[in-house]
């Protein structure tokens, strides 16, 4: 039940910020820059986090530690995770304006996974398998079908090399936020460290998209997009994340929010009368044995948490 609930939490965010991709489209298509739009979704969902974290103190009548409690290492934790949620975004936009949005999207969501893996059973997080190789394989094989254009990705423009390079370095970072989360300490609540780390995410993009000036919302319908984008799609989703993150081996986590692009693309389905390919559907059905695959090796071998360790 552990190990489910555990997947419904990283199912859970990859549905939201799959749905949440639409709604950032609208709002970007309505004048909002992305790094604006980036801002106002980490600072729109820090209150929200803040307020839970301080409800549970109360319920909990604060016995679960504090920052000043932390040791040196779980700071820099906590805060390196935060800014590594600030670099992926800022990597994938830089890596978008030299190569377009598809080709950065594509190396940022099937590249993670990777590098996760090689991590995770390079620091012995996980062992090495058939299941964890096949796994991979297959979801990176139904990401690709899915956000494959229908008319292919064309020539790569000018300045394609730093594209690469910016788009690859949002990979790692969003590895580095999937790893942060899964070996958060475990008398660190989930939601105490989500907000933690997305305090350091707003202020990083705050540094960010000062420089060049900041763009608000006009119009009711953009402020209700932007308040969804902040609320659900950041910290709900990311609360959801790094609550199963913990419960999951790294690679499963990672795996499981490879949902995004099917959702989207269900949703543009229904929504905008955009129908998926057959190519597509396959995508979605590799994807869904990938992570069916994975999740009955985490039942398997029961990877060790952080709390199993506390405990020994």
């Amino acid at each position: 039940m552990s190990a489910a609930l555990a997947w419904g939490g990283v199912l859970l965010a990859g549905a939201l910020w799959g749905g949440g991709a639409l709604v950032a489209q609208f709002l970007i298509d309505g004048g909002i820059a992305p790094q604006s739009l980036s801002l106002a979704r980490f600072a729109l969902g820090v209150p929200l986090l803040w307020w839970l974290h301080w409800r549970a103190q109360r319920v909990a009548e604060a016995t679960d530690a504090r920052w000043h409690d932390l040791a040196r290492r779980e700071q820099f934790q906590v805060v390196g995770t935060g800014a590594a949620m600030a670099l992926n975004v800022s990597c994938w936009f830089a890596g978008i304006a030299h190569l377009g949005a598809a080709l950065p999207t594509v190396i940022s969501i099937c590249c993670a996974p990777v590098i996760v893996a090689l991590v995770s059973v390079a620091r012995g997080y996980e062992p090495f398998g058939l299941r964890l190789l096949g796994g991979l394989v297959l979801a990176l094989a139904g990401v690709a079908l899915l956000v494959m254009p229908a008319k292919g990705w064309g020539p790569l423009p000018a300045g394609h090399a730093a594209g690469l390079a910016w788009s690859f370095g949002s990979a790692f970072c969003y590895a580095l936020v999937v790893l942060g989360n899964a070996r958060m300490p475990v008398r660190v609540p989930a939601v105490t460290a989500s907000a933690w780390g997305m305090s350091v995410a707003a202020l990083c993009m705050l540094a960010v998209a000062w420089p060049s000036g900041i763009t608000w919302p006009s119009g009711a319908a953009q402020w209700l997009g932007a308040a969804y984008t902040g609320v659900v799609t950041t910290s709900v989703a990311y609360l959801a994340f790094a609550w199963g993150a913990r419960r999951l081996s790294p690679t499963a986590a990672v795996v499981g929010t490879l949902i995004e692009p099917l959702v989207a693309a269900l949703l543009a389905a229904l929504l905008f009368a955009e129908p998926m390919a057959p190519r597509q559907w396959l995508g979605a059905v590799l994807l869904a044995v990938a992570m069916l695959l994975l999740m009955r090796r985490g039942a398997k071998t029961a990877p060790e948490t952080e709390a199993d360790r506390n405990q020994k």
